[in-house]
């Protein structure tokens, strides 16, 4: 939820080519040929060789830069055993993207699936925040509102696209992400009630592994969804031609 806004510009900006120009995203980039038996190995390089172009942005393509990542607004619900969480985030800065790798990649072009696998060694965030927190140790909501900063590190991200090429270009019909967050720590810097606040902030950091249960599938389902809306309009400029080859 709060690093992870930045995977959707790299799972789609390094397909785009600028179409003002009609020149490659990234100078030297040769389409892949659909028979090459390292297909995947030839993707993989455009996704890494357009790296550093990425973390620029491209104004041209409305592409904004990708460290920091800034996230208007947030919602979330949570229910878990020991926890309720409802309301949102919003002003949410994110830093750590240009230290993303991409480890593999892997696409069946008969079945039009593209599978990616990414890691995230740290990334770091402030928020503010309209939320309603209930733990069972303290049997009262614990804060209204604030501000809070943190990092998520040691983190894998799968996702799995299913897409059809409709008119010469590529068109995502739905994806499935699958997040692996390794550490957290959540830090509440400001609080209508500090004292609260600072409990809130020990349970937090003391049981790390139900942090990671809230907040994963929330950052699963806004990925999903921003990938989708934000992707086929960017893919909407590509035409799969510039990408593969017979």
């Amino acid at each position: 939820m709060f690093s992870t806004k930045f995977l959707i510009a790299f799972a789609l900006y390094s397909l785009v080519l600028d179409t003002a120009s009609g020149k490659p995203f990234a100078e030297g980039l040769i389409a892949c040929k659909r028979s090459d038996p390292k297909l995947d190995e030839c993707l993989l390089n455009i996704l890494r060789q357009t790296k550093p172009q990425l973390m620029q942005g491209n104004p041209e393509l409305n592409l904004p830069p990708l460290d920091p990542v800034h996230i208007p607004k947030v919602s979330v619900y949570k229910n878990l055993q020991d926890i309720r969480v409802t309301g949102q985030l919003s002003n949410l800065t994110a830093k750590g993207a240009s230290l993303i790798t991409f480890k593999s990649l892997k696409v069946n072009l008969k079945a039009n699936t593209w599978d990616m696998v990414i890691a995230i060694p740290l990334v770091t965030f402030v928020t503010d925040f309209d939320l309603n927190v209930t733990l069972k140790v303290i049997p009262m909501s614990v804060f209204g509102n604030g501000l809070c900063d943190g990092k998520i590190s040691h983190s894998i991200v799968r996702f799995h696209a299913n897409t059809e090429v409709k008119d010469g270009k590529l068109k995502l019909n739905d994806i499935k992400i699958n997040l692996n967050l390794g550490d957290v720590e959540v830090h509440i810097i400001k609080s209508q009630n500090p004292a609260l606040a600072q409990t809130t902030s020990q349970f937090f950091n003391t049981n790390k592994r139900l942090v990671l249960d809230l907040v994963t599938p929330v950052a699963e389902d806004v990925v999903r969804q921003m990938l989708l809306r934000f992707g086929n309009r960017i893919l909407s400029n590509v035409e799969i031609s510039d990408l593969l080859i017979d």
